[in-house]
């Protein structure tokens, strides 16, 4: 019994220490859009968003990565559920490109 559980720790600990928190992918992604990485920043965007559902920045954030790589409808989806959840510049953007 004490083996198996110091083998689950040895093959726990290392997956906690590289867990990243939904802020983290978000800045990650954040990152990735200002290379011009829209694609890497999306997927980023949508590993914050598994993590945690209601975070407008991220859907934000990926509104405006899919409207750069041509993905209006998508994008401006993700931007108008930005503003349902309380992130009002999103709707800035919706004026701008959404129309």
């Amino acid at each position: 019994m004490r083996q198996l559980i110091f083998t689950f720790l040895i093959v726990l600990i290392p997956v906690i220490a590289i867990a990243q928190t939904a802020e983290e992918y978000n800045k990650s992604g954040g990152a990735k859009a200002d290379l011009g990485d829209n694609k890497g920043a999306i997927q980023d965007y949508n590993k914050a968003l598994e993590l945690d559902p209601n975070f407008a920045k991220a859907y934000n954030n990926r509104g405006n990565s899919k409207i750069l790589l041509g993905q209006k409808e998508s994008g401006c989806l993700d931007l108008s559920k930005a503003g349902e959840l309380g992130y009002s510049d999103a709707y800035y953007t919706i004026k701008e490109y959404c129309q």
